[in-house]
């Protein structure tokens, strides 16, 4: 296995100061950012429960291989205004209106983790603008199942819990203790520490990584950067009864999923290969949530067969 790609914290700073800004008719304004080759081509991608940040470990991968990242933060998170009635639909449509804002007609949709419901929202509401689907261990509506909870980490089944049952302003208590760890100790070390639970062997391998570590300490500030109303709506627009089904997707979904994962554990997965119409569920033996950013090239490979594989001209 080739080395893990990951940035430098001057790049990743320089990154992060490249916002660009859409506002909608509403006036309510999405922050994103671009990676990788600016003439390449697009992708739309759905952050994790996180920020933008963790999708730079795409960048040098996606210059080479002729990719543009685009990664809108969601509403509440990083500079995107909060928006406090959104749907998961409401994800989708915003993918569009940027699309269409930067002139793009067609385009692939991936994401990874939390990122998975937007994902599956613009397979759901976009299926003629999008040239491929790939679904990277994302969520699936199956948090309110004691089967499905009892293969999470005692964190992330933790907040779940809490996320299906609390209204938002007390949900938000529990939550903002993510941030508030991050904010006060600023300390990378700090997040593998948080997250142990969800970790398997090949995550804390990667985590060894001073780098690594810095990129998911700057990923949840910037999470919480306006503070935790919109990442805990964020978080409980997953947990609740999600507002389309997915059984009545029709776009093809490639799936890929570490077997060690614990972050979105493989029962996860195969719900979702079952229950879409058609998916392919890929299995990366041995690897773990964290595998799909950090080995870009790896990623980015398997993206590019499955757009020649469907005939892309994007």
């Amino acid at each position: 296995m080739t080395q893990p790609q990951i940035l430098s914290r001057d790049k990743i700073e320089e990154l992060n100061s490249a916002v660009c800004f859409f506002t909608l008719k509403s006036r309510r304004k999405i922050a994103y950012y671009e990676y990788g080759d600016p003439a390449g081509k697009p992708i739309f991608f759905c952050h994790g429960t996180g920020s933008h940040i963790h999708v730079m470990l795409l960048h040098d991968s996606a210059r080479q291989h002729g990719y543009r990242i685009i990664v809108p933060d969601r509403p509440g998170v990083g500079l995107s205004d909060f928006a406090p009635r959104r749907k998961l639909l409401d994800g989708a449509d915003d993918i569009g209106l940027l699309a269409d804002k930067l002139g793009i007609d067609r385009f692939g949709v991936m994401g990874i983790s939390g990122g998975g419901p937007t994902i599956l929202a613009c397979a759901y509401r976009l299926q003629e603008r999008l040239n491929f689907v790939v679904d990277l261990a994302g969520a699936v509506p199956l948090y309110n199942d004691p089967e499905a909870l009892k293969k999470l980490g005692t964190v992330d089944r933790f907040y779940a819990k809490l996320g299906s049952r609390l209204p938002l302003f007390l949900f938000q208590i529990p939550f903002a203790l993510l941030g508030l760890q991050q904010k006060m100790l600023k300390s990378p070390q700090a997040f593998v520490n948080m997250m142990r639970s969800s970790m398997c062997k090949a995550d804390m391998e990667l985590f060894m990584i001073p780098e690594m570590q810095y990129v998911f300490m700057r990923d949840f500030q910037e999470l919480f950067r306006q503070g935790s109303r919109g990442p805990a709506l964020d978080a409980q627009l997953i947990y609740h009864p999600w507002d389309f089904d997915i059984s009545k997707i029709n776009t093809h979904v490639e799936i890929r999923q570490g077997s060690e994962d614990r972050w979105i554990p493989p029962y996860f997965s195969q719900y979702l290969a079952k229950t879409l119409p058609d998916a392919t569920l890929n299995t990366i033996e041995g690897q773990g949530h964290f595998y799909h950013m950090a080995y870009a090239d790896a990623t980015l490979s398997f993206v590019g067969q499955i757009a020649k594989d469907n005939g892309s001209k994007s």
